[in-house]
C-alpha cells in the first residue's frame, strides 16, 4: 500500500476531520521545515556578510595560531622560548575555555600575541607565511570562514562561536593540536 492510500485508509478509519488533518500535516511541514530557513539564508544575506565581516578577527586569530605553529616547525631558531610558550599556552587555554569569542576580544588577543609575545622577527616570519598563503588562496573564496555557516547563524543568534575549539574542522583542529604541542613545551 503506497503511503498517500494508507493515510487515506487511516482518515476513513478514523474519521478525522479534514480540518483536523489539515492542521496536522502544516504542523509537521513546519516544524521540519522552519529550521531550514535559518540554515537556508544566502551567503549574500546582507546580515551575513556583516557577521562575516565582525568575525574576520576572530579566524584571524585562530590562523594566526596555526602560522605560529608551522613558524616554529620549518624554522627551529624562530622557536618560541620558555617564557614564550608560558604565555601562548595561558592565552590558548583562555581562548579553549570561551564558548564565544566575541570579535573584540579577539583583536585583544591577536595584539597582545604580536605586541607583547612574538619578537620582530618571529613577527615577521608569521607575516611573511600569511603573505604566502594569501596570494597562493582562491580568490574565489571568502576570506571569513567559507563552510562555517552553522557557526555563523549561532554566532548571529548570540549563540556559541569559537572556531578554535570546533572539532573536525581545520581551524579548531589545528588550534588544538597546537595547544597540545606547546602544553608539551611546558
Amino acid at each position: 500500500m503506497r503511503p498517500v492510500e494508507r493515510f487515506e485508509f487511516l482518515l476513513r478509519r478514523r474519521k478525522m476531520s479534514k480540518s483536523i488533518v489539515l492542521t496536522a500535516l502544516f504542523s509537521v511541514a513546519l516544524f521540519l521545515v522552519a529550521p531550514l530557513g535559518v540554515l537556508a539564508q544566502s551567503p549574500d544575506d546582507p546580515e551575513i556578510v556583516k557577521a562575516k565581516e565582525e568575525t574576520a578577527i576572530v579566524y584571524d586569530l585562530a590562523r594566526f595560531f596555526g602560522f605560529m605553529n608551522t613558524m616554529e616547525q620549518e624554522n627551529p631558531k624562530l622557536a618560541l622560548s620558555n617564557d614564550q610558550v608560558k604565555a601562548v599556552y595561558a592565552l590558548m587555554q583562555e581562548i579553549q575555555g570561551m564558548e564565544r569569542i566575541e570579535p573584540d576580544a579577539a583583536e585583544e588577543f591577536l595584539v597582545y600575541l604580536e605586541d607583547e609575545v612574538l619578537t620582530p622577527e618571529q613577527l615577521m616570519e608569521v607575516d611573511q607565511l600569511i603573505i604566502a598563503r594569501e596570494q597562493s588562496r582562491d580568490t574565489s573564496t571568502a576570506n571569513t570562514g567559507s563552510g562555517d555557516g552553522g557557526l555563523i547563524t549561532s554566532y548571529l543568534q548570540g549563540g556559541a562561536f569559537n572556531p578554535m575549539t570546533t572539532t573536525g574542522r581545520k581551524m579548531g583542529d589545528d588550534f588544538l593540536a597546537y595547544l597540545e604541542i606547546v602544553r608539551k613545551r611546558l
